[in-house]
């Protein structure tokens, strides 16, 4: 990316192009080392300075200043509109709860399917099933601090014996937990005010884990 700067105005950005070479009196040539002098001004390479953005924030408006060698242009951050915002943060909750729902449950040490095709076959069952389950491993797992925390792994697929209502019963209390953890973020949403106040609302925070593969 070029500028063409003069007097600390920018006269044109773009590519090395024909326009270019035309305004500069240049066509035909390639493009020469930058920064370069013409008589319309001076050649620069355009550098970005862009900010982190935070949560429900934009790139917003964009000013160009000498800095250097360079033409840079920094970039504002701007929040979206606080309706926006929330739709977005209902959208990633109800994403999440789905995720977390359907992602599975530990049962007497044995991991058991929760998506919506398995919950539906598991409330028709009673009785003790020879159903499909997974084995599990306790691996440690290493934190960024170095320190190792026991965490439970999905492993081979197996049939078990299961009671069914005791399974049923276990994940409907899961899916119930899912919904009502929606629930309550869904609340801490609506009655947000601005948002300052809606990045506070921790939308990731206390929801079950969902079970990882070994």
């Amino acid at each position: 990316m070029i500028a063409l700067e003069l007097n600390g105005q920018l006269v044109y950005q773009g590519s090395w192009n024909n326009r270019l070479q035309e305004m500069l009196g240049l066509v035909g040539n390639k493009q020469p080392r930058l920064p370069f002098e013409t008589s319309s001004g001076t050649l620069r390479n355009v550098e970005y300075n862009k900010p982190t953005l935070e949560k429900y924030q934009r790139y917003g408006s964009e000013t160009g200043q000498i800095s250097g060698d360079a033409w840079v242009i920094s970039v504002s951050a701007k929040d979206i509109s606080i309706e926006a915002a929330k739709e977005q943060a209902k959208s990633e909750i109800s994403q999440k709860r789905f995720e977390v729902e359907t992602g599975g449950i530990f049962l007497n040490n044995k991991f058991y399917a929760t998506d919506r095709d398995s919950q539906s076959a598991i409330s028709r069952m009673t009785g003790t099933v020879s159903w499909k389950a997974a084995a599990t491993v306790v691996k440690d797992v290493v934190q960024e601090d170095e320190s190792t925390v026991e965490t439970t792994f999905i492993s081979d697929p197996e049939f078990v014996d299961t009671d069914m209502g005791a399974l049923k019963s276990a994940v409907a209390t899961h899916v119930a937990n899912a919904y009502a953890k929606e629930k309550e973020l869904l609340t801490a949403i609506n009655t947000a005010d601005d948002i300052a106040a809606l990045r506070q609302v921790d939308l990731m925070s206390g929801w079950a884990d969902i079970p990882l593969k070994g």
